[in-house]
């Protein structure tokens, strides 16, 4: 689509300095110029847009610039390609605000207009090399945070699964899963203190799935913090653990293995420091969850999967409202089978937080279990306290103990007052097994 307008260098004669600003702003939005621009200054004082920020942007390979507008409480972005930029841009600096600060590829410029209206434009000068101060490139639409593993810097790992291409861009079809691996590297991150500082890290991936995040931790702990350690990514499927095995031997990673087998009867050779379980399916999270408990790993770190132990054995007495919708069922089972296993893993010795592991928008499944070990047993007062909310709540929902409590009874783990009260029950596993080696899958 053609646009007609006077260049800047017919302008520049002219003593109304507006038409040139319009003429720059144009310009460097079609040529795919412009680097960066904020407007400030509101003309009317019931305007409710304050500021408006604008930079150029990489969504599905187009080159957009991205607006973004900014009230007392909200931010609001838009996209707008080189032609609709353009408009939008001459509207903001000639009807919305009085100043503007704009960065092309050449030069920065500041133009101001008088309580009169008279607009005035100024070309900052070079730099000793001729341009103006650097400035950024596009960006993909979804990085807007410095993150352990940077954007732009070749990764090998990311590479090599198709997330990163081969100078660094994220691909705009994985730009979700780089930021959830980058997520689930500042969950580690944040307790990397707590680990052992003066031996190699030992790691287990109870379901590792794809490995995304297993070949994270390895290059957060290698490349990044500069430790040795070994990790083993455990999953039940064969031609998940071949693709991941393949990838770690390209990448001639030696300290990282993939493995098939259960987690119920999987034995570490010596110590576990830090356990990961991700999307294990249903009360695969408690054989998990359990088996770090026994082996007194220092960190855990899960994220639980379709919880369908507590949904499928909740009656509707006394929770009508809750138990008459399925969706809402659902969810309210999975947010209290979490808030037990919480309170189990305080009961045995460990500081445990519940925490956002992706927004809501992305998937419901999105909570992130995050245990540190403090001791072989919580003080009295805490572990009863902790387990007096895992039985109260049980009996207000009309259960019997679930999979991670009847597990840590039966491997001796629990407060012996909580141990007397599950075994006082004597609940025997569901006859349609929910256990991973009867049934349970990893996903």
């Amino acid at each position: 689509m053609a646009v007609a307008y006077r260049t800047i260098d017919h302008l520049r004669t002219m003593r109304d300095q507006a038409e040139e600003l319009i003429c720059l702003l144009k310009e460097s939005a079609i040529a795919k110029t412009l680097r960066k621009a904020t407007f400030s200054g509101v003309r009317t004082a019931d305007q409710p847009v304050t500021r408006v920020a604008i930079r150029p942007v990489e969504v599905r390979g187009q080159w957009l610039l991205q607006f973004t507008s900014q009230t007392e409480t909200q931010q609001f972005h838009q996209n707008l390609d080189g032609v609709e930029a353009a408009e939008e841009l001459s509207r903001l600096a000639m009807k919305m605000f009085r100043n503007a600060h704009i960065t092309t590829d050449t030069a920065v410029y500041e133009s101001r207009f008088s309580r009169k209206g008279k607009c005035f434009l100024r070309k900052e000068t070079p730099t000793a090399h001729g341009n103006a101060a650097v400035v950024a490139t596009p960006v993909s639409h979804n990085r807007s945070r410095n993150y352990l593993i940077p954007e732009g810097v070749p990764c090998p790992f990311l590479i090599q699964t198709g997330v990163m291409t081969k100078d660094g861009a994220v691909r705009a079809s994985h730009a979700r899963k780089f930021a959830q691996i980058n997520r689930f590297l500042e969950f580690i991150n944040d307790v990397v203190n707590q680990l052992p500082s003066d031996a190699t890290l030992n790691i287990v991936d109870f379901g590792c799935g794809k490995s995304y995040l297993t070949f994270a931790t390895h290059y957060l702990f290698t490349v990044v913090l500069k430790r040795a350690c070994t990790i083993i990514g455990l999953d039940r499927r064969h031609d998940v653990v071949e693709t991941c095995t393949k990838i770690a031997d390209d990448l001639k990673l030696d300290n990282l293995k993939f493995s098939v087998g259960d987690i119920s009867s999987f034995l570490p050779d010596g110590s576990v420091d830090l356990v990961i379980s991700l999307h294990a399916c249903d009360t695969a999270t408690d054989d998990a969850l359990a088996q770090a408990v026994r082996w007194k790993t220092r960190v855990i770190l899960a994220v639980p999967c379709c919880q369908h132990e507590l949904n499928e054995v909740m009656t509707s007495s006394g929770l009508s409202p809750v138990t008459t919708y399925g969706l809402i069922k659902e969810r309210f089972a999975s947010l209290a089978t979490d808030s037990m296993r919480a309170s189990l893993l305080t009961a045995v010795g460990y500081q445990t937080q519940i925490l956002e592991f992706v927004d809501m928008e992305h998937t419901p499944k999105n909570v992130l279990i995050r245990s540190v070990r403090k001791s072989d047993r919580s003080p009295s007062d805490v572990a009863a306290r902790a387990f007096s909310d895992v039985r109260q709540l049980r009996d207000q929902l009309g259960v019997k103990p679930l999979a991670l409590e009847r597990r840590l009874e039966e491997l001796g783990l629990l407060p012996p007052s909580a141990a007397a009260v599950v075994a006082s029950g004597s609940i025997p596993l569901p006859a349609e097994g929910r256990s991973l080696q009867q049934g349970a899958t990893l996903s």
